[in-house]
């Protein structure tokens, strides 16, 4: 993982891990130089073990303004959604483009699809349907490794875009 790049880290805590680590819906957001966004959906997530940073996989055509934003600012926000109830969280940090073997990004890619799938399959969401929304399955996936530093509520409500406080473990 990537350290704070000058900035405070946010270690999350256990129960944002385990909402974190899904089955989710996973969307990441940068802005290019002139701060334009851009939204790319996340193929997965693996939580750093000191929780204290996500591995992110998306689909390399579908993310590509966003690999090529982090090259010019590591800003990066990341929305986790549960789909079944509307909660959501953000994160906002650092992030920066990581190589990783093929086979393990296929392999925490493909882990969330099942998982993902079997969640929202009962909302009427097909198989089929779902691999056509989350872009097929790419030959080859890239890894972001993304360093949260700041955490806000976004289920709908009156808490939504409230900060939450930092833990300390």
């Amino acid at each position: 993982m990537i350290r704070g790049m000058g900035n405070p880290v946010t270690t999350l805590t256990a129960e944002q891990a385990a909402f974190i680590a899904g089955p989710r819906s996973l969307y990441v957001a940068s802005r290019d130089r002139q701060m334009r966004p851009t939204l790319a959906r996340a193929l997965g997530v693996r939580i750093a073990d000191d929780r204290r940073g996500l591995l992110l996989i998306v689909h390399p055509e579908q993310a590509a303004q966003l690999l090529r934003d982090l090259d010019i600012d590591p800003d990066l926000a990341v929305v986790i959604n549960a789909p079944e109830t509307h909660r959501t969280l953000q994160l906002k940090g650092h992030a920066v483009r990581v190589a990783l073997p093929p086979a393990e990004t296929a392999a925490l890619a493909e882990r969330h699809f099942e998982t993902f799938a079997a969640m929202i399959e009962p909302m009427g969401f097909s198989r089929p349907l779902v691999r056509v929304i989350i872009g097929g399955t790419p030959a080859a996936l890239a890894a972001i490794a993304f360093v949260p530093h700041t955490a806000f509520e976004q289920t709908p409500g009156p808490q939504a875009g409230q900060r939450i406080p930092d833990h300390t473990p």
